[in-house]
């Protein structure tokens, strides 16, 4: 093979590995553009290399290889705390742009970028409709900032707080004076009414004020 088109292949596959990539640096992940650019890169000289160096079944088996290597990249892009797993849409990300790096090394210039634009118009255009599905099972939350006039009671409030809402949380306490203090805390939206009306009327709080909008409690991001 000339060196021409070998070097046409290798820079397809860079292109199109790059602009992949480039949508995972904007979304500020840890494998963006020039990982995946690398890995586009690497998966198109193994398949070129094949096709000059090896005939038969050995072509095959050194891109079988690529697929189990870029596995292992994979792997390292998942990251699990506790029942959140992030990462997943990056290793996907890298697997899908080892093909593409292959379809250009074995001279599959159509498959490479077309296979490039839906894997764009996927990353886009899906982003969207991931955020709805995944603030439709967060939890709504509201934040309550509680004046408190008597410290001492501070034990005795959140024991109040939590018979109202159990799922409720403390997110900040400040003290603003000998005996006051300022708490934040979050409750469920449809608790909102209920918790507002119950804290201005305990005796150790003198203002209850609802801080920002609802918030969501998301999943970890994929």
């Amino acid at each position: 093979m000339e060196p021409g088109p070998i070097l046409g292949r290798l820079l397809l596959a860079a292109l199109c590995s790059g602009a992949i990539g480039y949508e995972r640096e904007t979304a500020q992940k840890a494998a963006g553009l020039r990982t995946h650019t690398l890995v586009g890169l690497g998966a198109a000289i193994f398949s070129i290399a094949s096709i000059v160096g090896f005939e038969g079944p050995d072509e095959s088996r050194i891109a079988a290889q690529i697929v189990t290597g870029v596995g292992f990249l994979g792997a390292g892009a998942i990251f699990r705390e506790g029942a959140i797993v992030s990462g997943l849409t990056t290793a996907a990300g890298l697997w899908v742009v080892a093909s593409i790096g292959m379809a250009a090394g074995s001279g599959s210039y159509w498959l490479a970028a077309l296979g490039t634009i839906v894997t764009l118009a996927t990353l886009y255009g899906l982003l969207g409709a991931d955020i709805a599905i995944a603030r439709s099972k967060a939890k709504v939350r509201r934040r309550l900032e509680v004046h408190i006039s008597n410290v001492k009671k501070l034990e005795e409030l959140l024991k109040f707080i939590r018979r109202i809402d159990p799922e409720a949380e403390q997110l900040n306490f400040k003290r603003t004076g000998d005996q006051s203090a300022m708490l934040t805390i979050t409750c469920q939206a449809e608790d909102l009414a209920m918790m507002t009306e119950l804290l201005a009327s305990h005796r150790a709080v003198d203002k209850v004020e609802e801080l920002s909008p609802l918030y969501w409690e998301q999943p970890g991001d994929d």
